[in-house]
């Protein structure tokens, strides 16, 4: 009970509120502090994850880099290719793949885009197994259908839409279609090969819909992450096709390994936190 009589009471609630509004401007500098980083930091914070993976078969080890999601557009400039391309080259892989969504939305920035110095970066991409992509939902939408094959193909890039081929290594590399705006025969998810199938799918729900005799791992992006990571609320705002699968490592109820990149570039709010930028590296090892 506060003493009322000597005003002990009194002083310490006002000294409790005095205490409460001194907080608030100290809340607003950390909020403002976190926005800024979210918007000018992170995004510029380009990772490398690397994995390493046994797989059954092969002939002998294959380093693949795989980068997706690069929305190279107003809020991801095509200025920040070369550093990108440089970190890709300086792992050294065998095969580079690409999981989609090149540009963020064509039809608004594509007065802006300098899509001749986009595929000059790219071309610079250093695979001597082969350069590979795959179609996002973006590169449908926005007009980019037109623009988004051939770019690729100028930069060295084969795009496999619903294809598959048989690299030196004893791999199965198989490009499946978007899944949001393509359209893929349900048959062909029926993998018979056996061996050692490496799946490249912009989302990450076709994982689910594979079949395979043999050892499976796909690539996939689309999701960003979340982009903005924050406890319990990312799976909020997954996009469709995600599969409920937000980023990192994965493995579905037959089996198939999978990895969910959180991708390059930006889309919707020019922010990342606590989801940086990301290429991967993953090193596929004979098993023993």
């Amino acid at each position: 009970m506060y003493d009322t009589k000597n005003g002990k009471g009194e002083d310490r609630v006002r000294i409790f509120r005095k205490k409460r509004w001194l907080l608030l401007p100290g809340l607003l500098v950390l909020g403002a502090a976190l926005l800024l980083y979210a918007r000018f930091v992170e995004p510029a914070r380009l990772t490398v994850r690397t994995r390493t993976v046994q797989a059954e078969g092969l002939s002998r080890s294959l380093k693949v880099v795989f980068f997706t999601d690069t929305h190279f557009g107003r809020w991801y400039g095509v200025d920040r290719a070369a550093r990108l391309v440089d970190a890709i080259n300086a792992r050294q892989p065998d095969v580079v793949l690409f999981g989609g969504d090149l540009l963020d939305n064509y039809a608004r920035d594509r007065d802006s885009l300098d899509l001749e110095e986009l595929a000059a970066q790219l071309g610079r991409i250093q695979a001597p197994g082969g350069k590979f992509a795959v179609w996002g939902n973006h590169d449908y939408g926005g007009g980019a259908v037109r623009v988004y094959e051939s770019l690729l193909e100028q930069a060295g890039f084969q795009v496999l839409n619903d294809e598959s081929l048989l690299e030196e290594w004893n791999v199965q590399v198989v490009g499946y279609d978007d899944v949001l705006m393509g359209w893929t025969d349900p048959e062909l998810y029926q993998l018979n090969r056996d061996i050692f199938q490496l799946v490249v799918a912009h989302e990450p729900s076709v994982a689910e819909k594979i079949s395979a005799p043999g050892e499976c791992f796909v690539l996939s992006g689309h999701t960003h992450g979340g982009q903005a990571s924050l406890p319990l609320l990312n799976r909020l705002w997954l996009p469709a096709g995600s599969g409920g699968m937000v980023r990192g490592d994965y493995t579905t109820q037959d089996g198939t390994q999978v990895y969910v990149s959180s991708g390059v570039g930006l889309t919707k709010l020019p922010l990342r936190f606590l989801c940086p930028p990301e290429i991967v590296c993953v090193t596929f090892e004979p098993a023993v």
